[in-house]
């Protein structure tokens, strides 16, 4: 266990120098020279604010330091369609690796907010972590749905398999998400989460605080 804890510690701590570094290399760039990627995941909590993105192409690459032709895919809910994460981008203070879908007439974005990766003590072999990280999933309506995804890496092969999904809400923003303690006798993440109130306006940002506790095993998700 100790040997996954530290192979993540690594991971992440090279997943931030790498966005730092291209954030810091974005910001010397000239403004004009920026494009921006137009999604609807994010348009009722950074309306107004600046969509950086990152150049670049390969998430596994960018996030993970894998070089490996693996795509990380994303369930979409309720459906067999599978979406492959293709961009990293930041938008106000939320840092997204984002990928397009069709699915029939639908059509949409999926953002995985990775700067909210939580790794979990749960049983796998020595080569393999538990984690989970909040998705938002839109389409040409004006939802914005997002849940929670429990995920299996395998630091062998650079393979990203999900094992289960969790709705949390639509239009909402998540603020935390952490692991109850103890993890070893309550198996349990807490997420909060601002929504809008009954008596709040839909062009009013969310501002009534939700606490959901939510049990995990390695087999999926329970509330």
């Amino acid at each position: 266990m100790m040997r996954k804890i530290l192979l993540f510690i690594v991971i992440w701590m090279t997943l931030v120098i790498v966005a730092g570094i291209y954030r810091f290399n974005f910001t010397q760039d000239n403004t004009s020279d920026t494009q921006h990627y137009v999604r609807g995941d994010v348009r009722d909590d950074v309306r107004g604010e600046v969509d950086v993105q990152f150049d670049s192409d390969n998430v596994m690459l960018t996030l993970l330091s894998f070089q490996t032709d693996n795509l990380w895919e994303i369930d979409l809910p309720e459906s067999d369609t599978k979406v492959a994460l293709t961009k990293v981008t930041t938008i106000g203070e939320r840092h997204l690796a984002t990928g397009q879908y069709r699915n029939g007439a639908e059509h949409g974005v999926v953002g995985v907010d990775f700067y909210k990766i939580i790794p979990l003590n749960l049983p796998s072999s020595d080569n393999e972590m538990v984690f989970i990280v909040p998705f938002s999933v839109s389409n040409q309506g004006s939802g914005v749905f997002w849940y929670l995804g429990l995920f299996l890496l395998n630091s062998d092969t650079a393979e990203i398999k999900q094992t289960d999904t969790t709705f949390i809400g639509d239009r909402i923003q998540i603020q935390t998400l952490h692991i109850d303690e103890p993890f070893d006798v309550t198996s349990s993440i807490v997420v909060s989460y601002l929504q809008r109130g009954q008596s709040q306006s839909m062009v009013e940002p969310p501002k009534e605080l939700i606490e959901k506790r939510i049990r995990v095993s390695a087999q999926g998700f329970s509330i």
